[in-house]
């Protein structure tokens, strides 16, 4: 099985047109060729494939809305480079099928004409013969001249020992399958300045292996905005530096000035820190991996738009493992400048890209590049960091009514998080008092982190009843003035609350009512002195930890 995704940058001045709907921008195959063949011999390099519609599972367009990532690699279906389309071109399907698109396009005499080369492969190795394995092959063939030419034109065949290939661990129909390797996004250019005036044609082939028992398949993306091939060379206003970036993927890289004398760096990524002046051009040696593609230089010359100009960004962000954290959401960026275009990596100077920025699982620091409309650009990490909420209790507090317990003490606090308290495991019915609990059972706490990740955990509280209440009165008192046992009060003990007292003659006519605890009873009523008699007295209140409603009464005798 050959599975390979490439994305192809055509590289003018900037003064240069692209090829019409060379990177499918149409939504269509307009201006290619599609081609088509099935059976054993067809996987023979050089049995001619025959002319076709485009047929819709084997010449298929995606559209960047797809969020597919390749079963076998891992890789997304669509190339994530900001293109609108890409397409698949063959399928899993075998018995020795060969499918290939081919642009067609005559070179334009006066400028360079180059083209850049993304790529990720996935191959399966089924220990054929070389000449029988499944492949994928980039040519060149000059029209004007006949014939193809050797440079630029690669093969990849399948085998483990091609550079930067790494097995895949897919399981297919429940077992692991054997020697399925792939290799992530890399790079080559094709340069065609030399053919200036010429006519070429593009063909781009994925074969099954001759036997036909394992498939191959490409996605295939063609990257049109014609620069130089060098990104990052324009600066803005308020930027203090800037970062030349070269295609990715080639074996080494080499910095040097314009006319090639001063050598300035080395790698994918050339920092340049104080800022050049506007107009100074940098090159770069471009060395692929052996036998894919050619060395070539790309040259760029920095540019000074005088606009405002900035990018920020959370520095931390906490998410949990079942949601993660979305660098998509537009707070993340907060305070940046307004029209910017973002895009996500987890290491921009490779441009490997951040497959699903809106759902961060794995703990890292990601980078997050934003870019304006004149091309200015800069990156900012963010640190994602991925935690369960700790949450720790001290269960089983224990207090005597009325005493009464504060939930948010039994929990051990930690700084960014909020803390909730329920009377349900579900949390979905929230205590508004838990500083003052008074009565035994199990509460529930939940934590949250700024990531909005949540934890409930139950805790235990003990309130043990107080000692039993006492309400006790005179059995006799002497409302007569002499300042000794003149008035009728109770004596409340222990943890109850005081309703009302009311006091009856034994005929069971009220004689006295109060709903102060405070208050007393002289002997009279409506102002009248009472006879001397048998009086009958009714207390009602509230049991403060039962909460039970209290009656009692008894008798009081009044005495001159």
């Amino acid at each position: 099985m050959i599975i390979l995704v490439l994305s192809m940058a055509i590289v003018t001045d900037a003064y240069g047109q692209c090829p019409p709907n060379i990177g499918f921008e149409d939504g269509n195959f307009t201006n290619w060729e599609t081609f088509y063949r099935k059976g054993s011999s067809t996987a023979k390099p050089n049995v001619p494939l025959e002319p076709s519609n485009p047929i819709s599972t084997i010449h298929t367009i995606i559209s960047k809305s797809s969020t597919q990532l390749d079963k076998y690699g891992g890789f997304p279906e669509v190339c994530p480079n900001g293109s609108g389309y890409s397409i698949k071109l063959g399928n899993e399907q075998v018995g020795g099928q060969a499918s290939r698109v081919t642009y067609t396009y005559n070179i334009p005499k006066g400028r360079e004409f180059k083209l850049i080369l993304n790529y990720a492969v996935v191959l399966q190795n089924p220990t054929h013969e070389l000449n029988q394995q499944p492949k994928f092959t980039a040519q060149v063939f000059n029209v004007t001249d006949g014939k193809y030419v050797d440079c630029p034109s690669f093969n990849f065949e399948a085998s483990s020992s091609l550079p930067g290939f790494e097995l895949s661990n897919v399981q297919i129909g429940g077992t692991r399958p054997t020697s399925v390797y792939f290799k992530k996004w890399a790079a080559t250019t094709i340069n065609l300045t030399s053919y200036q005036g010429k006519t070429v044609r593009l063909e781009f082939t994925a074969y099954d292996c001759v036997p036909g028992g394992h498939f191959g398949y490409a996605y295939l993306d063609i990257d049109s905005d014609c620069g130089s091939g060098i990104t990052g060379n324009v600066y803005c206003r308020d930027q203090t530096s800037i970062t030349l970036l070269a295609p990715v993927g080639f074996a080494n890289y080499t910095w040097y000035s314009a006319d090639l004398k001063t050598q300035k760096g080395t790698g994918q990524a050339l920092t340049l820190d104080p800022l050049p002046d506007p107009g100074t051009t940098y090159a770069v040696i471009l060395e692929p991996y052996l036998g894919i593609g050619c060395t070539d230089t790309l040259y760029t010359s920095t540019q000074l738009y005088d606009d405002a100009f900035k990018v920020k960004a959370l520095p931390v962000i906490y998410g949990c493992p079942d949601i993660g954290v979305d660098l998509t959401d537009a707070s993340v960026t907060s305070g940046s400048s307004s029209g910017l275009k973002f895009s996500y990596f987890t290491n921009p100077n490779t441009r490997e890209y951040l497959y699903k920025p809106e759902a961060v699982t794995m703990d890292g620091t990601y980078y997050i590049k934003g870019e304006n409309a004149y091309g200015c650009q800069a990156v900012v990490p963010v640190q994602v960091i991925i935690t369960q909420p700790e949450l720790t209790v001290k269960d089983g507090t224990t207090v005597v009514f009325p005493t009464t317990v504060d939930l948010g003490q039994t929990v051990k606090k930690l700084s960014g998080y909020t803390y909730t308290y329920y009377y349900d495991k579900e949390a979905t019915s929230m205590i508004n008092n838990y500083e003052t609990i008074s009565r035994s059972g199990t509460y529930w706490v939940k934590a949250a982190n700024s990531g909005g990740c949540e934890l409930v955990k139950p805790v235990t509280v003990i309130v043990k009843p107080p000692p039993p209440f006492v309400v006790s009165a005179p059995t006799a008192f002497t409302p007569n003035g002499d300042g000794v046992n003149d008035r009728f009060t109770l004596k409340l003990e222990g943890e109850i609350a005081f309703g009302s007292v009311s006091v009856y003659d034994r005929n069971g006519s009220l004689v006295y009512r109060t709903n102060d605890k405070t208050a007393f009873w002289d002997g009279t009523y409506n102002g009248r002195t009472l006879p001397v008699g048998t009086y009958y007295w009714l207390f009602e209140g509230v049991d403060r930890y039962y909460k039970n409603k209290v009656n009692k009464g008894s008798y009081v005798s009044l005495l001159r």
